[in-house]
């Protein structure tokens, strides 16, 4: 399993990249920088699509999964390479679930060596992102809900 959350992972990138090639104007990573990080799952939902765009764009990635389910409390690293756009205001992560319902998060940080951890806080999407001894929390209070 871990080998298939692997191959989502490098899916993700190259998904990236291809978002890099957008006509949007944002700063572009620098070429041949790499970005790690890991995603979890702390919804209390099992994830059947997994998609995530910078604020800015209107288009989706495709699918990052590569299993049929990203399970409630699994970790999936993501290695992000090449020329990605720098989000101003942040990314869009989209998380459709197995009962049918969806939710977007709003302005995640997607930095090198942190864990974005997904959850729920009060009812409303909540991102946490931990990097090395400190943690930075981003409570979101605008999400958008389809059911």
């Amino acid at each position: 399993m871990k080998k298939k959350l692997w191959l989502g992972a490098m899916l993700f990138g190259m998904v990236l990249g291809l978002t890099a090639c957008s006509d949007a104007e944002q700063e572009p990573v620098k070429a041949g920088e790499s970005v790690s990080v890991d995603f979890a799952n702390q919804t209390g939902e099992d994830v059947g699509i997994l998609r995530i765009r910078p604020s800015e764009e209107d288009e989706w990635s495709e699918n990052l999964l590569q299993e049929e389910v990203w399970k409630q409390n699994y970790e999936m690293p993501v290695s992000l390479s090449g020329e990605l756009p720098k989000a101003e205001d942040g990314w869009q992560v989209e998380m459709k679930f197995l009962d049918g319902t969806e939710e977007i998060w709003q302005g995640v940080v997607i930095k090198d060596n942190t864990t974005a951890v997904f959850s729920y806080e009060n009812g409303l999407p909540a991102v946490e992102i931990k990097e090395g001894d400190s943690d930075e929390a981003q409570s979101l209070d605008a999400g958008s809900a389809t059911e």
